[in-house]
């Protein structure tokens, strides 16, 4: 009789655990921002290119290639070398936040998913605001 008290309150500690983590999950999904805009939901593919700013006002051209779960950067720095910056991996999809998140890259390494168009979002994965936020465009060619 001992060894089924002992039994079911392994049992019990291990779904109390098991309940938190996923508690945990939930609140960290909750915790992300959301930014608006409209997207089909569906995987997102193909070649997307824009000049986004820089410190040195001359701008960055950007071309970002998706294919299934792998992506492929391309930096080319405008008035500096033309020899680019290249850097490919995998990305992971939120498909409720309609971000993509390149991994292997230091922040900031998101980008909003729209319809035709890759927004680079922030440090913290906002949306970039001010007269410079149409900037942080990428259009799929």
């Amino acid at each position: 009789m001992k060894k089924f008290y002992l039994m079911m309150s392994m049992v019990l500690l291990l779904a109390a655990c098991n309940t938190k983590k996923e508690e945990n999950k939930a609140q960290e999904v909750a915790n992300q921002p959301t930014i608006e805009g409209t997207y089909s939901g569906v995987l997102p593919s193909g070649i997307y290119e824009g000049k986004l700013p820089t410190a040195s006002g001359e701008g960055m051209n950007v071309t970002v290639t998706l294919t299934g779960d792998t992506y492929k950067q391309t930096i080319v720095y405008t008035g500096k070398s033309t020899e680019p910056f290249v850097k490919e991996g995998t990305f992971t999809w939120n498909k409720e936040k309609s971000i993509i998140t390149l991994e292997g890259m230091d922040a900031p390494n998101q980008y909003f998913v729209s319809d035709n168009t890759l927004t680079h979002l922030d440090m913290e994965g906002n949306k970039i605001t001010g007269e410079l936020a149409d900037m942080y465009i990428l259009k799929k060619k």
